[in-house]
């Protein structure tokens, strides 16, 4: 039986318990945060990482920026390796992300979806076909309640339309929607003259991210210490 333990109590910590709810070789230990779960849960739930009743075999941060930063410091103090699908690290929590990776495996990217990081690849592939100047624009819709915009993912997904250009990302635009309860929808728009295409993905629902999480906690518990992304771990499948 693998043993999670998930750091924060919002929608994505909901996600991974159902998720987890109906997969026989996985539970969660406890769900640590300082809000109580709004949701009826038989998992215990625990205001800090301090206070888990046991050592997990690896810890799903679904948090903040601040959390990350508690969980990297956490999980580097007792040797357990950490998955963090968390969005819109500063440089300052990265660096504490690839510290702790010194020690422990780590793996984080700003979308743990299937589809979403098969998105990245191919727009990288793109960028690496078609002309530096060709425009891309790439646009993200996320609920009302998203903090950080453009998205992680929006960012990441330009970072691998540059890193297929050499690094350049003169081309490159973003913009950002909130409204309502979206899940997500990512899209990447090349415009050409005369013609344009389109890679979008939307999710439906947050057990694409709780599925994810779960998929690359199990390959990182294989792995040597180091910082992986969601293309390592994919690539490893």
């Amino acid at each position: 039986m693998i043993r999670i333990a998930v750091h924060g109590t919002g929608r994505m910590a909901f996600a991974l318990d159902q998720a987890v709810s109906g997969n026989d070789d996985v539970e969660i230990v406890a769900l640590a945060g300082p809000r109580e779960p709004d949701w009826e849960t038989g998992v215990a739930t625990i205001p800090t990482l301090e206070d888990l009743p046991a050592k997990p075999d690896f810890l799903v941060d679904f948090t903040l920026p601040e959390g990350t930063r508690i969980a990297a410091a956490w999980c580097r103090a007792n040797g357990v390796p950490l998955v963090s699908g968390v969005t819109g690290l500063p440089d300052d929590v990265i660096a504490e992300l690839r510290t702790a990776a010194t020690t422990v495996p780590v793996l984080w990217s700003p979308n743990l979806s299937l589809g979403v990081n098969l998105l990245a690849d191919l727009a990288g592939r793109a960028g690496a076909l078609l002309d530096d100047d060709v425009p891309v624009a790439i646009e993200d819709i996320h609920h009302q309640w998203k903090k950080d915009a453009p998205s992680g993912t929006a960012l990441m997904l330009g970072e691998r339309v540059a890193g297929g250009r050499g690094g350049n990302d003169e081309a490159i635009t973003y913009s950002s929607i909130r409204e309502g309860e979206m899940v997500g929808e990512h899209s990447v728009r090349f415009t050409l003259a005369g013609e344009e295409f389109e890679l979008v993905h939307r999710a439906s629902d947050r057990s694409i991210y709780a599925l994810g999480a779960i998929s690359a906690g199990r390959w990182l518990m294989q792995q040597q210490p180091g910082f992986y992304s969601a293309r390592d771990w994919l690539a490893g499948m």
